[in-house]
């Protein structure tokens, strides 16, 4: 086991530097123009359920500020992330496991790369180590860390990750194998993003609440003027007369959900939970559903 800050194999990408993360040189750096984060892939890639493209776009040209305030949740995981770390050295004692800083593609200097270890295996084989921590229990890798953990691996040539997560109070490992077809399409998506940013090009619409609040940042302050919307408009108005039709459907089924339970606490298809009739206290009871991956 090793723990210093020297790579534990020969590696061609670029050391950039080290640097605490969300600090202002930290910060810099990632604000380069046109620059490539792999923490920013999965929102690039539409599937971050926090960010969106658009408002990734957006603080790219500076339309937005691109500093995000720590909250709870990011401070709980910066206190815990060291513990984790040390659960794996404890896990896999024979393994070379170095914490590094901030990398770039040998070819592409606006690909930066910043995960938490670079390691050797018992088999002298290098790979990544990512860290997380969730309130959520993860059936597999959520599709926005491992499109992180893929711009990492091209990134140092590398072709294996593996994750040590504490998800909902359980400590787990899940590996990430490279697959080129899987990646080309990751970089093409990317570079797509990249060129909209250098000729502030927007990004397609979606229909994420980032975007909705991007969007409202960045409206102008309101005139007493009328705007024609035409199609946009129709659209507008069908789309929230489907929306009253389907959110009445909705309660009608949540409805005969209750009554079907009858008390009991999971409601299943096929013999896989769906729902989950669920209590605060004395309160009246209420149905919450199992998300799929």
């Amino acid at each position: 086991m090793t723990t210093t800050n020297k790579p534990p194999f020969a590696i061609s990408a670029t050391f950039l530097g080290e640097f605490e993360n969300n600090s202002p040189e930290w910060h810099n750096l990632r604000n380069e123009q046109g620059v490539i984060s792999g923490s920013e892939i999965g929102t690039i890639l539409g599937l971050s359920p926090f960010t969106s493209a658009i408002t990734l776009w957006a603080q790219k040209t500076g339309k937005l500020p691109n500093q995000v305030e720590p909250n709870t949740a990011m401070r709980l995981g910066q206190l815990v992330e060291p513990a984790i770390r040390t659960l794996y050295y404890e896990q896999h004692p024979e393994h070379q496991v170095v914490e590094v800083g901030t990398y770039a593609h040998k070819e592409h200097s606006w690909a930066h790369a910043n995960p938490d270890a670079l390691c050797v295996d018992e088999d002298n084989k290098p790979y990544i180590l990512e860290i997380k921590h969730t309130a959520t229990y993860w059936d597999s890798v959520p599709e926005h860390y491992r499109a992180q953990v893929f711009w990492y691996m091209w990134v140092f040539e590398i072709k294996r990750a593996v994750f040590a997560v504490v998800n909902a109070g359980r400590y787990k490992e899940y590996e990430v194998l490279w697959d080129e077809f899987e990646f080309q399409a990751i970089f093409s998506r990317v570079n797509d993003f990249r060129n909209r940013v250098l000729n502030n090009q927007q990004p397609d619409w979606d229909g994420s609440d980032s975007t909705y609040e991007t969007v409202r940042a960045l409206s102008p302050d309101i005139e007493n003027l009328n705007e024609e919307l035409g199609t946009l408009g129709i659209e507008l108005l069908n789309a929230q007369a489907d929306l009253d039709k389907i959110e009445k459907h909705f309660t009608e089924l949540k409805s005969r959900t209750i009554a079907a339970l009858n008390g009991a606490k999971n409601g299943c298809i096929d013999g896989e939970v769906v729902v989950t009739l669920s209590q605060r206290g004395s309160g009246l009871p209420f149905l919450t559903f199992k998300k799929g991956k």
